[in-house]
């Protein structure tokens, strides 16, 4: 008899802890319920910077401002992405590949919220793009949210199978005798170029970008700095204009000609084309 009310209590006992456990758990789920709330695209916006970084994807809303500095790439790739609607990123990890199941369970972690619109109805990532003027044309935002767009219709297929450039951002070295000399970034935008900009230069030991006004070779770097202005908004076979740098900066003299090398300038930016697209747009 001792025996079978022993049980009975070690029965009440495990009932009174599962109980126990429920509840902890529906209210962990509810607190977690409660933080999560709605987020419009402008104050999404207000977080674009690694001080304070949030991403919408497919609806949801993403403070990752801890993990930028353990994002495995650059940091400035998933910097481009802050206060915007990432979708299109996260689904192109490279081009047609997504993040992993993996990386989907961890973002979980750092949900926030959802995004709306101004009238509080939600949105996914194509009707987000649509708002901030980035959208496709009506028949793609027309189109289910899952569907691909058909070999007539892929502008980005289009380039790749005849061989040009596809739009993105690049980015290229010229390295000479084990020296990474030149290290430049642009972007392409419909066989234009834009945010040309140099991430190293240098000529042996000297590094230019850290030069001061009034060190010898500050003018040289301030002409490859004119480099990078001609270069913006001129369409990407202009390039080649850069074997002949007096026609592209003024007052090439007898000293800074010498140190103006083009030629350099173009193969680190053929080797960022041939490495391919580094992120999209």
């Amino acid at each position: 008899m001792n025996k079978i009310a022993y049980s009975a209590f070690i029965a009440f006992l495990a009932s009174i802890g599962t109980l126990i456990s429920v509840q902890a758990l529906s209210s962990d789920e509810a607190d977690t319920a409660s933080e999560a709330r709605d987020i419009t695209l402008d104050e999404l916006a207000e977080h674009a910077s690694a001080e304070s970084c949030w991403k919408a994807i497919h609806g949801g809303v993403y403070d990752i401002t801890d993990y930028v500095p353990d994002h495995p790439t650059d940091e400035e790739v998933i910097l481009d992405w802050c206060g915007r609607e990432s979708s299109e990123a996260w689904d192109n990890k490279s081009p047609g590949r997504p993040h992993s199941p993996a990386a989907e369970r961890q973002l979980e972690d750092y949900r926030i919220g959802r995004l709306v619109d101004d009238q509080g109805e939600p949105i996914e990532g194509g009707e987000a793009n649509d708002q901030t003027g980035q959208a496709a044309s009506q028949e793609t935002a027309e189109a289910a949210p899952d569907a691909a767009p058909s070999p007539a219709e892929d502008l980005r297929l289009h380039r790749a199978m005849l061989g040009q450039p596809m739009d993105g951002h690049y980015r290229g070295v010229f390295t000479d005798r084990g020296e990474i000399q030149v290290n430049i970034t642009f972007d392409l935008r419909d066989g234009q170029l834009t945010d040309v900009n140099f991430r190293h230069l240098a000529y042996r030991g000297v590094d230019y970008l850290t030069l001061e006004e009034d060190e010898d070779l500050y003018p040289v770097m301030l002409q490859h700095r004119r480099i990078t202005e001609w270069l913006e908004g001129e369409p990407l076979t202009s390039i080649f204009a850069l074997y002949e740098p007096a026609r592209v900066v003024d007052e090439v003299d007898g000293f800074s000609g010498a140190t103006l090398r083009g030629a350099k300038v173009i193969s680190a930016m053929r080797d960022g084309l041939n490495r391919g697209v580094y992120s999209w747009p």
